[in-house]
């Protein structure tokens, strides 16, 4: 799958760089997200200096949690860390956010959950999304489908996008995306393409 970027109204949305899913010393042992953390970095501030939003969006929980669902037995949720007040619920440290940064939160999976961020998306007048974060087969591949079942057309960052400690097959989450539901790019190619247009 490929979209045409000429002319879009685009936004970064970057999915779950909290510290218990990237950091090496959290509950997770994320011990290889620098690179991916470097990579949202630069390309945020490519997005910043052409004036394209910013959204950071944040998967948590009431400190009750009273809205986990049927994570409510899971052991790291148990110990609290996916609350709201947890540490480890906090943005990656490494992550430059600046001034105009959209920060959301929500506490599903996909990023449309709660409509705060198809509102924001309305409220910005943006019409596609470059998506990117972690992890590919949980948030971005949830996100990325409710993206396509409401008609953004929906770019994939490769390099600014990881998966979590135990999932293995990452190219294979990739290749699922992009046969029907996103297209997957790198930022290279997506720079190419956004360049061209007159914002």
């Amino acid at each position: 799958m490929e979209f045409d970027l000429t002319n879009s109204r685009t936004a970064l949305l970057v999915l779950d760089l909290q510290e218990l899913f990237s950091s090496a010393e959290g509950p997770f042992k994320n011990t290889g997200a620098d690179e991916l953390i470097h990579n949202v970095n630069a390309f945020s501030k490519y997005c910043h200096d052409l004036e394209l939003p910013v959204i950071y969006s944040r998967y948590l929980f009431r400190d009750d949690l009273s809205d986990a669902g049927l994570l409510i037995d899971n052991p790291v949720v148990q110990q609290g860390h996916f609350c709201e007040s947890s540490e480890w619920m906090q943005l990656d440290k490494r992550l430059k956010l600046t001034e105009s940064s959209i920060n959301l939160q929500r506490n599903r999976p996909g990023a449309f959950w709660n409509g705060d961020l198809e509102q924001t998306l309305k409220q910005h007048e943006i019409d596609t999304l470059l998506l990117c974060g972690l992890s590919v087969n949980n948030a971005v591949s949830t996100t990325a489908r409710e993206a396509f079942a409401r008609d953004y057309p929906t770019v994939v960052i490769k390099e600014c996008t990881g998966a979590a400690p135990w999932e293995t097959e990452l190219d294979s989450y990739f290749d699922t995306l992009n046969t029907w539901t996103a297209e997957v790019a790198s930022m290279d190619d997506i720079k190419q393409r956004l360049d061209k247009n007159d914002y």
